[in-house]
């Protein structure tokens, strides 16, 4: 049984993270973001088609191979009436009539153009749930908008969901969030950038939102009630919030030019986001007595909400997965549309790997075939001599870009595609900024083994969390000094725990033999602007150009700058 999973359409405005995940007999053979293909960051008013076809051919597939398709949002064309006797809920379609706009090429080689569409809120739940291994659990949905709501509570047991509520779309944390980045001169995408400047602020006891657990209300902090004549309107939420901001918030202008200049605002922000976050377990957690939480959604890529949530929500376990953006909703899409043809959900095994690395294979004939067309001189390399000079190079102060296999799927380089320098001297850290054209005051995020969280006096990993850069964790006093290039001026890092047995974890041990310490500074491999690189073409590309970096490994095989 071979299924995809899709979300992105060229035809409906404002549409952004395209991707497809190929699914073979009820397991994950395969996922890519479009932007990887396309090459435009986001990927805006791009349907997935790019995205499929390299996940068919990767895996020796033909369109005529599929036997359904999921899509990832209940925008079925208007008048297609809900199925009926599914037991999926929040409504599930299926048309043919957007098949050719969303896979143009291929669409006419379907053996079938029904495409089922689902709730976008529960293809994040169900995507979550099925990479993870909780049989029972509640999940947390917030993003910026998904269909008729902009926050659901779910819980799920054997496979089977229910919502448990839903709030309007006017009480958007995404929205809020992403408004608030705007006003900081940071960018409607900037949130990531004011969460690392909110820790340059000292937080009021001003709350621009609240959020009452007991009544499952929401409402706007008081003072700015005269702020809001008429309540909030959809269709132009996002310009009222900036509205608010700009009569309320020093400095009153979007014209200053210093980014610190809104710390202050920032860190409200932020404390008003982990406020609303704490409050929305609650109330889900006294629907449903859970002892397992799973986030998703956009809101759930704010690490430090999440590391709150996991430390103060009650849950015992609290769980991510690789991609909470709306590109991991191919994930949900693509086992719900499998459960229609007999596949039950199901919970990841437990022990297993977190599921991280969903790109297409990587041959070493492609790689050789790469360094040739681009006239790289390469030496080939047995992996222990290979991980000891990569090392080595790191330990002496250089950048260097790490392409290993398959590619991580989601937002976070994860050690499929990073750009790597040993977090022991500042120095380095402004050559990698620079490689990126990234502001000198961004945290920089550490990847480690677990003896590199014991090492430096770390709070410990989070399962489910930390295996994807989705938690910050506050760094030993003492030992922070030892690895100034990753710890913020808060003194925590958004830590990933990177397990034994992959080429990265050897390659982080063999940098903790030449330095004593496990760890290693990781940002993805791309410039800025740009998408995370997918190919050997294109990592060798970005060598070329950014002369910052001094070496690129693509085993077996490095690369030196001459």
């Amino acid at each position: 049984m071979i299924v995809l999973g899709l979300v992105g359409r060229p035809d409906v405005k404002g549409v952004h993270d395209g991707a497809a995940c190929l699914l073979v007999d009820g397991r994950v053979v395969g996922a890519l973001e479009q932007e990887r293909v396309s090459r435009r960051r986001h990927a805006p008013r791009e349907g997935p088609e790019g995205a499929v076809v390299a996940l068919l051919d990767a895996h020796g597939l033909h369109p005529g191979d599929v036997d359904a398709i999921g899509y990832a949002w209940a925008d079925a064309p208007a008048g297609t009436p809900a199925e009926q006797g599914l037991p999926i809920p929040c409504g599930v379609h299926r048309s043919d009539a957007v098949t050719a706009t969303i896979l143009p090429t291929i669409g006419g080689q379907l053996p079938t153009h029904d495409i089922w569409f689902f709730d976008h809120h529960l293809c994040h739940a169900v995507g979550a749930y099925c990479l993870n291994p909780y049989e029972r659990a509640d999940a947390l949905v917030a993003d910026g908008w998904g269909g008729d709501g902009s926050t659901s509570l779910f819980h799920v047991e054997g496979g089977v969901f229910r919502l448990l509520e839903r709030y309007d779309r006017c009480w958007s944390l995404g929205m809020f969030y992403g408004a608030a980045s705007a006003y900081a001169n940071l960018g409607w995408w900037g949130g990531g950038k004011l969460m690392g400047l909110s820790s340059y602020g000292r937080t009021s006891d001003f709350r621009f939102l609240r959020f009452d657990p007991s009544t499952a209300a929401f409402s706007l902090d008081p003072s700015l009630r005269h702020a809001l004549d008429g309540g909030f309107d959809w269709g132009r939420l996002g310009r009222q919030w900036l509205e608010i901001f700009e009569s309320c918030v020093f400095p009153y202008t979007a014209t200053s030019a210093n980014a610190f200049d809104y710390a202050p605002f920032a860190a409200d922000v932020q404390e008003t986001l982990e406020e609303l976050g704490l409050g929305l377990a609650q109330r889900l957690r006294s629907l449903s007595g859970e002892g397992a939480l799973l986030l998703s959604g956009g809101v759930g890529l704010n690490a430090h909400m999440n590391r709150r949530l996991a430390r103060e929500s009650g849950y015992q376990r609290v769980s991510g997965t690789v991609a909470p953006n709306d590109g991991g909703t191919v994930f949900g899409a693509a086992f719900l549309a499998a459960s229609l043809l007999g596949q039950p959900l199901r919970p990841l095994d437990p022990g297993a790997d977190p599921p991280i690395f969903f790109g297409p294979p990587v041959t070493e004939a492609q790689i050789e075939g790469a360094l040739g067309r681009a006239g790289a001189p390469a030496r080939a390399m047995e992996p222990d001599d290979l991980l000891k000079e990569v090392a080595g190079a790191l330990a002496a102060g250089k950048v260097v870009a790490w392409f290993d296999g398959r590619a991580e799927f989601g937002p976070r380089a994860l050690g499929a595609r990073s750009l790597l320098a040993a977090p022991t001297g500042r120095a380095v850290l402004d050559r990698l900024n620079r490689a990126k054209g990234r502001q000198p005051w961004r945290p920089a995020a550490l990847s480690l083994t677990a003896r590199g969280f014991g090492e430096l006096g770390m709070e410990p990993p989070v399962p489910g969390l930390s295996d994807y850069m989705l938690c910050t964790h506050a760094v030993g006093p003492a030992e922070s000094a030892r690895a100034i290039a990753g710890v913020h001026v808060d003194g925590t890092t958004r830590g990933q725990l990177v397990h034994d047995g992959t080429g990265f974890g050897a390659l982080i041990e063999a940098l903790g033999d030449e330095t004593g310490l496990p760890a290693v500074v990781n940002t993805s491999l791309n410039t800025r602007g740009e998408p995370m690189v997918l190919s050997a073409d294109q990592a060798v590309g970005m060598m070329a150009e950014v002369d910052e970096i001094d070496l690129l490994a693509l085993p077996p095989y490095l690369v030196e700058r001459a």
